[in-house]
């Protein structure tokens, strides 16, 4: 086994815990296979330890999701606000800022089934785009960890709508959400959403992410977190304004959204992520577990089972193991952007738990 050796960490007491944490977890990988799950515990309880140290040393437990800054704060007071979380300068709600080469979504999004790990979900365009209410829920319990309970309203959502969504969000980079009660709206067309997701125009895009603002537009969403109640009665709204073509769709088609104040409460310090367009752009498992490890600054070894409730696989678990070492294997391909890299995974000699190593952790 490798030899664990830590010296007192600069950051203190909580990061020294973690680096000697990380160095058990790596020494795990080289330990003989009926002592590694002993040797991963052990880790895990030193980054428990570490965790409840943080939180004891904060100032506040109930920091607020929103920082708070005066109308008058200047341009260097609210770049570095809204470097950790979302900001209101006066009345303005901001989202945070993060980089042109990268999506950012609510931790509690990539870590939840909210944005299902199947392409089932898109079969049903044809009936969304006629209106129909095939594939309406209310009120169902989305899968999530412990700490956190979701329930959510709408049509079913996908790794697709994942992708709309956080490419609706980049409409609000550099202008304000929107006041729940102002109909602003932000305008666009087709053509161009397509292109800012990354993807090429064409009339069976058109068709989809029509389908999918549709979708987002009937999703609401309330969580239970750490004693806090969170509604989001929308994740965005969306009205198109379709050309007088005898084409049923063109890429100048205006479609106009609006996005409220009320998403901001998700994006508190340390609850959101931004990914790497690249790897923000994958579909399927390989999308959700690139973006799902994307938001964790450690690794962690987890239950089979509760990555397949985590991911909406679905009720299929016969092939999921397989469909997750696939998926795992592309992402340990070099040219997976760094934030979502796979560097090596293993289960327990059980099969029942997994750990993932990203590259990033170990680099």
């Amino acid at each position: 086994m490798a030899k664990l050796q830590a010296t007192r960490h600069p950051g203190g007491k909580v990061a020294e815990l973690r680096a000697l944490a990380n160095l058990t977890a790596s020494a795990a990988l080289t330990a003989a296979p009926d002592q590694q799950m002993t040797v991963l515990d052990a880790a895990q309880r030193l980054q428990d330890i570490a965790d409840g140290l943080e939180r004891r040393s904060r100032k506040s437990l109930e920091q607020l999701a929103v920082a708070e800054l005066p109308a008058n704060a200047t341009a260097s007071e609210i770049h570095h606000s809204r470097r950790r979380q979302a900001t209101r300068v006066g009345a303005d709600v901001y989202l945070p800022g993060w980089s042109t080469t990268a999506r950012a979504l609510p931790n509690v999004f990539l870590r939840s089934a909210l944005f299902a790990a199947t392409c089932r979900v898109q079969t049903g365009n044809a009936n969304i785009l006629a209106g129909g209410s095939a594939g309406l829920v209310t009120e169902e319990k989305i899968g999530t960890f412990k700490d956190i309970t979701m329930m959510f309203s709408g049509y079913g959502l996908c790794q697709f709508d994942r992708l709309v969504y956080s490419t609706c969000l980049e409409y609000y980079r550099d202008v304000p959400l929107c006041p729940e009660e102002n109909p602003r709206y932000q305008q666009t067309t087709f053509y161009e959403f397509a292109c800012r997701m990354g993807n090429k125009y064409s009339v069976k895009a058109h068709s989809a992410i029509r389908a999918s603002l549709l979708r987002l537009s009937f999703a609401q969403v309330r969580i239970r977190h750490e004693r806090m109640n969170i509604d989001v009665p929308k994740l965005l709204s969306v009205k198109f304004e379709d050309g007088e073509s005898v084409e049923p769709f063109k890429g100048s088609d205006v479609l106009s959204l609006r996005v409220t104040t009320s998403v901001a409460e998700l994006f508190g310090a340390g609850a959101w992520t931004a990914v790497e367009s690249g790897a923000a752009r994958y579909d399927g498992l390989r999308g959700w577990l690139a973006n799902f490890y994307a938001g964790h600054a450690r690794p962690k070894p987890l239950p089979a089972e509760l990555l397949h409730q985590l991911c909406g696989y679905g009720p299929n678990k016969s092939n999921f193991r397989a469909s997750l070492v696939r998926a795992l294997e592309k992402l340990k391909d070099p040219t997976t952007p760094a934030c979502s890299r796979v560097a090596s995974y293993h289960f327990s000699r059980d099969g029942k738990t997994i750990y993932v190593v990203r590259s990033a952790w170990v680099a």
